[in-house]
């Protein structure tokens, strides 16, 4: 009974540590989506000149710091966006697309947040194999003050979608499957399945990536802590093997000197504390004197 609480207790644990992890990873990404709008928003007003060409796409200058970053934006009339949809470097928004509040004109940012992705946005598990690419529309609404004059504020448009998505078209990359990852503007986070190579369906403004998954950390250590194992038993029966090859010439060599030495004059032997060695115990050849004369 004792042991099924423990094990209970544990994988409530495990299960909040998970979840909090997701909500921090949640929280954080939402606070990236506003602030990068708003910096991207902020430039893209800057660039595009006061009496833009419609359909015409404009680079946006960022500070140097920001390199690896590409943004861009496109002035267009809603009419036009209504009947023809738009399409403009990765995304391809379908016709029948009425902006919302109701404006005049729009203004489409598009981004790629190139080797910035994975500081501004991340998934548990998972790991970017494309670049992050987001778009935002805004328009210029008027209101009349009580004096008479008009005054003018930029907001971020809606996109209301009913039969067609917004499809992203994203550069090569390196794996031919991954997941849809997809960081709305409202908030919410969606991971799906690619309908086309390199193709995403999404249903509204945010940022866009293909994210493949990867194992858990554990998991991770665990293939460590094998591939170490088989290495040092591979090592040690690598060892073993060389030994006994080494054992195995020098006897060869033994045996090839004694049989030399059988093939030579047969001598004495005697021990030497331990060691048997050969011996002879006489003199083969007596020396004989040639004279007798001694001076």
């Amino acid at each position: 009974m004792l042991m099924g609480s423990k094990t209970c207790f544990i994988i409530k644990l495990v299960t909040f540590c998970c979840l909090c992890s997701f909500l921090v990873t949640h929280a954080m990404n939402n606070q990236h989506d506003h602030s990068l709008d708003d910096y991207f928003q902020d430039h893209a007003m800057k660039s595009i000149p006061k009496d833009p060409k419609l359909g015409m796409l404009y680079n946006v200058s960022l500070p140097s710091n920001f390199t690896g970053m590409e943004v861009s934006v496109v002035h267009l009339r809603s009419s036009s966006v209504w009947a023809h949809g738009a399409n403009f470097g990765h995304f391809r928004v379908p016709p029948r697309v009425n902006p919302q509040p109701n404006v005049t004109s729009l203004d489409i940012v598009f981004s790629n947040l190139g080797n910035w992705s994975s500081y501004y946005y991340n998934m548990p598990n998972y790991t970017f194999v494309t670049p992050v690419l987001g778009f935002n529309a805004y328009g210029v609404s008027y209101t009349k003050g009580q004096n008479g004059h008009f005054t003018s504020t930029t907001n971020k448009l809606e996109f209301p979608l009913f039969r067609n998505p917004i499809i992203v078209h994203f550069p090569s990359m390196w794996l031919p499957q991954g997941k849809c990852v997809k960081f709305y503007s409202n908030g919410l986070t969606k991971i799906t399945n690619m309908s086309l190579s390199r193709t995403c369906e999404v249903w509204g403004q945010g940022y866009f990536a293909i994210a493949v998954r990867v194992p858990p950390s554990h998991a991770v250590w665990k293939l460590w802590v094998i591939g170490i194992a088989v290495g040092s038993v591979g090592f040690f029966l690598c060892g073993l093997v060389l030994f006994k090859l080494i054992r195995y010439l020098e006897k060869k060599n033994i045996q090839k000197m004694e049989r030399t030495s059988e093939k030579s004059e047969v001598l004495d032997t005697k021990y030497v504390g331990h060691s048997k060695m050969p011996c002879a115990f006489g003199i083969r050849t007596q020396p004989v004197i040639e004279t007798d004369y001694f001076p």
